[in-house]
């Protein structure tokens, strides 16, 4: 009676090792798998005036998004500018 309690645990810790194994190989798998557009990146980001750590995770074709409105709002407001004739860089503040 003993005996069999002892393989029955012995034998589930066994199956449970190897499901933790094969959990690692299926993530991985199904992550090359995805486009590259789908997969997740996350970052920690701390917010101005604090000292919270939050995580921050988009899709990385979420991210090439923001980062193409970033760019275009600041050339849109790089563009005004100069219609306005204000200089709103460096590069030219020895042009006035």
């Amino acid at each position: 009676m003993f005996a069999s309690v002892i393989l029955t645990a012995a034998l589930s810790a066994a199956s449970v090792a190897a499901a933790q194994e094969a959990a690692p190989v299926a993530a991985s798998e199904a992550a090359a798998e995805r486009p590259a557009d789908e997969r997740m990146v996350c970052e920690r980001v701390k917010a101005i005036g604090s000292n919270k750590v939050e995580r921050v995770c988009k899709t990385a074709a979420q991210r090439a998004a923001e980062r193409e409105s970033s760019r275009a709002s600041r050339e849109n407001m790089n563009r005004t500018m100069e219609q306005r004739n204000v200089c709103a860089s460096a590069s030219c503040a020895g042009s006035r």
